[in-house]
């Protein structure tokens, strides 16, 4: 019936990695500034430490592998 290659079962991995990892980042921006307008400039230049940035690292690898396997399907 479905026929899936390596490719598109680890571009549907990925994706699902994808999708986690961008829920579990936190927001840059309050929600109270977003719904207001306001503009919170307190902790626009703090770097991401310890497990934020694992996780901002390992969303930037996700979506790089996940662009490239988009490509090599599309390619097909």
């Amino acid at each position: 019936m479905f026929q899936y290659g390596v490719v598109d079962v680890l571009f549907m991995i990925v994706s699902v990695i994808l999708i986690i990892l961008v829920a579990l980042q936190s927001s840059k921006q309050g929600l109270s500034d977003s719904l207001s307008g306001g503009n919170s400039e307190l902790f626009k230049n703090q770097k991401e430490r310890g497990a934020e940035a694992y996780i901002v690292r390992a969303t930037y690898i996700c979506s790089v592998i996940f662009l490239i396997l988009g490509l090599i399907i599309f390619m097909k």
